[in-house]
């Protein structure tokens, strides 16, 4: 069972990467990366598996891919986009 999840099932996101979040009303604007994390969290993955995808799939270095996600799952948290253990 997956005991590290984020709800984000209120934000939809185009392929151009607007965001809305249907339950607050807000608009966001991610990038290829940001989208990327959102998708993956809605797909029920934890940190640690977008971490690894992101780090096998374009080749960046772990411990850098690690400081963005957590800092972007930080914002995310702080936007109230995302509950959950971060």
């Amino acid at each position: 069972m997956n005991t590290n999840t984020h709800t984000t099932h209120s934000l939809s996101i185009s392929a151009d990467g607007f965001a809305f979040d249907s339950a607050t009303g807000e608009s966001y604007t991610l990038n290829s990366c940001g989208c990327f994390i959102i998708q993956q969290l809605q797909k029920q993955h934890t940190k640690q598996e977008i971490i690894s995808l992101i780090t096998s799939e374009f080749g960046i270095p772990q411990s850098i891919v690690e400081r963005d996600v957590n800092d972007f799952m930080q914002q995310l948290h702080f936007l109230g986009i995302i509950g959950g253990d971060n």
